[in-house]
């Protein structure tokens, strides 16, 4: 589970070089890496999920939670950045990210705890990332 603690910091370092980049192809790279680090770290919450709640609902409430975020984030992207300005959503995406990431690294906390109450010991190769 540490694995998921990597992406999440490798997808941070994508976004702030989303941001900062005005290369061509160092922003196509950066949003790949974005991009696969996004389904890296969604892969790996929902798997920690099911190892904290067996009966999937954790996981049914996560997947809806993703897909409520796709549809409704860049709706309130538009309007701050329409409202405020670049600099203000540059501020709001920086906070936003941080503390969205906050319940991550405990859902990594908890899911480590889980297979180690089930005594299933994880692999050398899936936690190093």
């Amino acid at each position: 589970m540490r694995s998921m603690a990597v992406f999440t910091t490798a997808q941070a370092l994508a976004m702030a070089a989303l941001v900062l980049t005005h290369d061509p192809v160092l922003f196509t790279v950066a949003a790949v890496l974005w991009q696969t680090c996004q389904l890296a770290v969604l892969v790996q919450m929902l798997a920690a999920a099911a190892l904290i709640d067996p009966t999937g609902r954790l996981v049914a409430s996560l997947s809806g939670a993703d897909a409520l975020g796709t549809g409704i984030g860049p709706l309130a992207v538009g309007a701050v950045l329409d409202a405020a300005g670049a600099d203000i959503l540059r501020l709001v995406l920086a906070l936003g990210t941080f503390v969205a990431s906050l319940p991550l690294l405990k859902m990594t906390e908890a899911g480590t705890e889980a297979l180690a109450k089930r005594g299933l010991a994880p692999s050398s190769a899936a936690d190093s990332g």
